[in-house]
């Protein structure tokens, strides 16, 4: 039974919520999976490894209907029909486990290998999202390609990350929090602890985006209704799940409210910004849609969307033009600030609306704790395991952790450095390889049991059907990944 938290609470309740979801999500957000036999041996991260790759790039210049103009890549056609979408599905520094499932699907997928299926694969053929710390390895290949070149490459991401976040110190994160809390300010790390890393997976401002790619970051300047961090008595926002907006009563004399905005926003290339804007209302695109063109702008999705609570310190948006926001009367138009990928714990569900033929694969995630749904549904008025529901709705495969898999990824000991951190680090990779081989297997979907209330989905997503044709037959979705194994 899930913890349900009273928006109107005290800030000394808010204390006490806070206190339980530190614990919750400094564990939580960290890591999934078991070491399987016979995992193969490979020598640990490198920092190396993290050097850029630079293909020789020609850009050319793309306009919009909405004016503006946009640089891709020659190789890549305005026109795509992509056949897979890659979700990497955010697990705190457990990214480690995505790149064994990556290293799986490149072995067991002809259609990733960028070295075989160039042409394919700048066609459009594989689409890459990311959410959290999934938004790093979505970024990391989105500006390399998916070569074995970039996979190995990919080992040393975990290299990158500040030794005090990698300890996941659950002590700290509590006193942090407490205090932020007496003080009525935010918490989190500074994001320029883990610049240095950002900087790398985008090239040093190199990267251009070689994929078709979608990065997905909430959006705090809507979503925030912590009442402790507010003192002008402004009425709480309530979240609408069917849509993803949330609205906000017109006075506190009145019940009748107005939308005010949406819960996210999509980092897209200029292709898939493209379609995002204009081959969908802004009434069932469930998030704003933000324009990635250069190696800043990768290095600002990234950011955005790691910007998770207790992690990070949220992030203001220097660029507010290249932004597209849902636009209706009443809808806040204060500057943009990111506030993580919480919102959308596997990013497909609008990628799939636009190619309805594509099939997802997600790298995994297990549900979050009672403490985190508290607390969230606390700050944000959102229900965790729900949206979690939602977004894996759409998926055709995942590769989520075993529950002993889960367990073992979420014991990473505190304290490691060096070698021991490396061997783990290449530990969790090997987990994460074994269960993509398992699931990558010809009629092995390797899909959680869908939730039902009495018989009824009760997290199915409101918009089922191809976007504009909402005639439409409803999209397949949980059918595994047959046509596209070796």
């Amino acid at each position: 039974m899930l913890i349900r938290t009273n928006k109107k609470q005290s800030a000394a309740s808010a204390t006490i919520i806070a206190t339980i979801a530190t614990i919750g999500i400094a564990g939580t957000l960290a890591a999934c999976g078991k070491t399987a036999a016979n995992s193969p041996v490979e020598t640990g991260p490198d920092a190396e490894s993290l050097l850029p790759f630079l293909p020789n790039q020609v850009m050319r210049t793309i306009t919009t209907s909405r004016g503006m103009a946009m640089q891709i890549l020659n190789d890549r056609r305005d026109a795509i029909n992509p056949k897979v979408v890659l979700t990497f599905q955010g697990k705190g520094t457990a990214v480690t486990w995505d790149i064994g499932v990556v290293k799986a699907a490149y072995e067991r997928m002809p259609i990733l290998r960028g070295e075989a299926n160039a042409q394919g694969m700048a066609a459009g053929d594989v689409v890459v999202t990311g959410n959290s710390s999934g938004a790093l390895l979505a970024a990391w290949f989105s500006c390399r390609g998916i070569t074995a070149e970039s996979i190995q490459g990919a080992q040393g991401i975990n290299s990158g990350f500040p030794e005090s976040l990698v300890k996941e110190n659950v002590g700290e994160k509590f006193r942090e929090i407490l205090g932020a809390i007496s003080d009525g300010k935010e918490f989190g790390q500074p994001m320029d602890l883990i610049m240095p890393l950002v900087d790398q997976i985008a090239l040093d401002g190199a990267c251009v985006p070689k994929l078709p790619t979608v990065i997905l970051a909430s959006n705090q300047d809507i979503n925030d209704n912590r009442r402790w961090l507010f003192t002008d008595g402004r009425s709480s926002r309530s979240f609408d799940i069917t849509d993803f907006s949330y609205s906000q009563r017109k006075s506190s004399l009145t019940f009748d409210s107005q939308k005010v905005g949406k819960i996210c926003t999509y980092f897209a290339d200029p292709v898939m910004f493209r379609y995002l804007t204009e081959n969908m209302t802004q009434e069932e695109r469930l998030c704003d849609v933000r324009l990635i063109e250069n190696g800043d702008d990768m290095k600002m999705a990234i950011l955005a969307s790691i910007a998770e609570p207790t992690y990070f310190i949220p992030v203001q948006d220097p660029v507010d033009a290249k932004l597209v926001r849902f636009d209706a009367p009443g809808v806040a138009k204060t500057r943009r600030v990111y506030n993580g990928g919480f919102s959308m714990p596997g990013v497909v569900q609008d990628v799939k609306r636009l190619f309805p033929e594509a099939r997802a694969i997600g790298t995994g995630r297990w549900e979050y704790s009672n403490a985190e749904v508290a607390v969230m549904y606390s700050w944000y008025d959102i229900n965790l395991n729900n949206l979690q529901e939602r977004s894996r709705w759409w998926n055709d495969l995942e590769t989520f952790p075993t529950d002993a898999q889960k367990s073992r990824l979420l014991e990473r000991p505190a304290g490691l450095s060096g070698a021991g951190l490396s061997r783990r680090y290449q530990e969790e990779i090997n987990m994460g390889y074994q269960r993509g081989i398992a699931c990558l297997q010809p009629g092995n979907a390797c899909l959680p049991v869908r939730s039902t209330t009495f018989g009824r989905d009760s997290n199915k997503p409101a918009f089922t059907k191809p976007a504009g044709q909402p005639g439409g037959l409803e999209i397949k979705t949980r059918q595994g990944l047959d046509p596209f194994l070796q």
